[in-house]
């Protein structure tokens, strides 16, 4: 049988530019909610930082809370494996006096199944709050 090269590596070219060159790596939307001392956090930020330690080679994420809700889309999303979840939100202390840490940055470990992730529930007790 014969096989002209140049058809042959259009072939794989075509699979590279269709694939996006993502050999593989499947990334996962996460949504979720947090609370603060029982009530949904208002606002803040939270970051999803693979645990490299563990091996995992995934990118970081972040998203917006809102109301105690935030959602990372499966573009930005997390892969299977450990992360490092940081969570970080400011109060107003009036129009000309600006702002304040509500808590200093939470901190938790959590572990990514790979497929369905379910929602995501983050409680940061009061005890947490910077004196």
């Amino acid at each position: 049988m014969y096989f002209n090269f140049r058809y042959v590596c259009s072939f794989f070219v075509l699979i590279l530019l269709l694939t996006g060159c993502n050999f593989g790596t499947r990334t996962y939307p996460v949504t979720g909610t947090v609370n603060y001392d029982g009530q949904p956090l208002a606002q803040g930020m939270i970051t999803l930082t693979p645990d490299g330690i563990s091996g995992n080679t995934g990118k970081s994420s972040m998203a917006e809370i809102r109301n105690g809700s935030f959602s990372v889309p499966k573009k930005y999303g997390v892969v299977g494996g450990a992360y490092r979840i940081f969570v970080e939100s400011v109060e107003s202390l009036g129009q000309d006096a600006g702002s304040k840490e509500l808590f200093p940055a939470f901190s938790m470990d959590y572990h990514f199944q790979e497929g369905t992730i379910p929602p995501l529930t983050i409680d940061i007790p009061k005890n947490s709050k910077k004196k």
